[in-house]
């Protein structure tokens, strides 16, 4: 049985201070280069680049426990929406929780008037790369500096409202 999962978008201080703690928690156990990740500099400077109307992050619950985040932001390139920080605790994976966030701001960031949303992520990621590509993900050039050649980057054109029967509580 799949968990009834809330996702809520985030805009205060508060809400800003759960999200960075959420990112504190994947940085210290599921970033692949941590030292090198971008994620210290969105730490420092939240809500930054995260703020609407340019992104957004999703929190998300099961009952009234915290079990993951997600958000999406602007790229260098005019219509794309990169999601990122898709992070899922231990307790609440295989649920389905990272298919319903993304598949929530993918649709947050095609009502936000984003063309295409993007995703890169490490080449032995085998499992999100599994999940994105179910998702209609497809290979495309990189949206990232040069220094990020060495990820695998996937987009998704946002013409039509995302469908997806998953249990999804608002």
């Amino acid at each position: 049985m799949q968990a009834l999962f809330k996702l809520t978008s985030i805009s205060t201080p508060a809400d800003y201070e759960i999200f960075k703690g959420l990112l504190l928690e994947y940085a210290g156990r599921d970033l692949d280069d941590p030292k090198n990740s971008t994620i210290w500099k969105d730490i420092e400077q939240l809500p930054g680049r995260y703020a609407a109307p340019e992104g957004a992050v999703l929190l998300a619950s099961v009952g009234d426990e915290l079990a993951g985040c997600g958000a999406y932001v602007a790229t260098a390139q005019t219509g794309v929406a990169e999601i990122k920080r898709v992070y899922v605790r231990d307790g609440f994976r295989r649920q389905g929780l990272a298919r319903a966030l993304t598949l929530a701001l993918v649709e947050q960031a095609r009502l936000s008037g984003y063309q295409t949303a993007a995703i890169c992520t490490w080449p032995h990621n085998t499992l999100a790369l599994a999940l994105y590509q179910e998702l209609g993900f497809v290979p495309m050039d990189s949206f990232r500096e040069p220094s990020k050649a060495h990820l695998i980057f996937l987009g998704l054109p946002l013409g039509q409202p995302q469908q997806d029967t998953n249990s999804l509580s608002e």
